[in-house]
């Protein structure tokens, strides 16, 4: 006997809420007031007569020797790759889910007693919302102030050393001063000769990539206009935690005297380094950070990820 429209209803709705939604069986049953028995024999014929229909389709991650070919040419030890929907081209979106990939990774990198550092970046910003639990472990600050409230490092290191339960490390300070003597007496006051000191204490540093061209770096956008188009005359074409490349990965240190943040020197020497970026903006700021050789780990997009490859061949 075929099922009237009552029914129909009744298992498309249940097959929803627990494949869509996510509803556990026994909750779906405490909902409705079934037993969790009724609700999985109403999944089961909702299957068999094609009101669910379930379908695994072709993953669109990287395969093994693209993901070898990656770590082979930048020298590193792990990338973690997300795949946006097609057709969704909102930079939101995007570093919502770069967001998203660097909490989990955190999640299951970190181990307590640990002291991770945190540059600035949008990107960045995205990863508390994600991020349910650390183990006990410090934070510090790696670049000054840049961005909007609410998305400087500051914030996100305030964030993040809540969840991990462990001591925060911050420059209240912006991230370049006005000039290179300014720099350096903002350096020297007391609480940011501190978290200066603990920069050499990080174990595992997460960073944002700038790019220049376009400009898509908030490095860039604490300049003046002129200030950054003699830089990008003069070879930027990257920047990650202050710190300027060309695009064959060379440094460039025009802007060192008047950035507060990590030196580059101390910030390759950092055990774990995971670089966290994507979208076509970004291709070419991203592969210059990558030639230059100190990044250990890369979350990026898959689109990012086959850029970089064909860059490679």
């Amino acid at each position: 006997m075929e099922p009237g429209p009552n029914r129909l209803v009744e298992m498309a709705h249940i097959a929803r809420e627990h494949f869509i939604n996510d509803v556990p069986m026994v909750e779906l049953a405490a909902r409705t007031g079934m037993s969790r028995f009724r609700v999985a024999r109403l999944i089961a014929e909702a299957r068999d007569l094609g009101v669910l229909r379930i379908s695994v389709g072709a993953p669109h991650a990287l395969g093994r020797d693209d993901v070898a070919e990656l770590r082979r040419r930048y020298g590193l030890r792990d990338i973690r790759c997300v795949t946006m929907p097609e057709g969704d081209s909102d930079p939101r979106s995007l570093r919502s889910a770069l967001g998203r990939a660097a909490a989990e990774y955190l999640q299951a990198q970190v181990r307590p007693g640990e002291v991770l550092g945190f540059a600035s970046g949008r990107t960045l910003a995205a990863i508390p919302e994600h991020l349910r639990e650390l183990p006990q472990c410090d934070v510090v600050q790696l670049t000054g102030l840049a961005g909007p409230p609410g998305e400087t490092a500051g914030d996100l290191v305030r964030t993040v050393s809540a969840i991990s339960d462990g001591e925060p490390a911050s420059l209240y300070v912006p991230l370049v001063a006005s000039d290179a003597e300014a720099a350096s007496m903002l350096r020297r006051q007391p609480g940011v000769a501190e978290t200066l000191e603990r920069m050499g204490d990080v174990t595992r540093a997460v960073l944002a990539v700038g790019s220049w061209n376009p400009i898509v770096s908030q490095l860039a956008e604490s300049i003046s206009e002129d200030a950054a188009g003699g830089l990008i005359a003069g070879g930027v074409r990257a920047d990650v935690a202050a710190s300027l490349f060309d695009a064959s990965g060379g440094r460039i240190s025009a802007l060192d005297a008047r950035t507060i943040a990590i030196p580059f020197d101390q910030l390759r020497a950092v055990p774990e380094i995971v670089v966290v970026a994507g979208g076509a903006e970004k291709h070419s700021a991203l592969r210059a950070v990558l030639l230059a050789g100190f990044v250990t780990t890369l979350i990026t997009d898959r689109i990012s990820a086959q850029a970089l490859l064909a860059e490679s061949r």
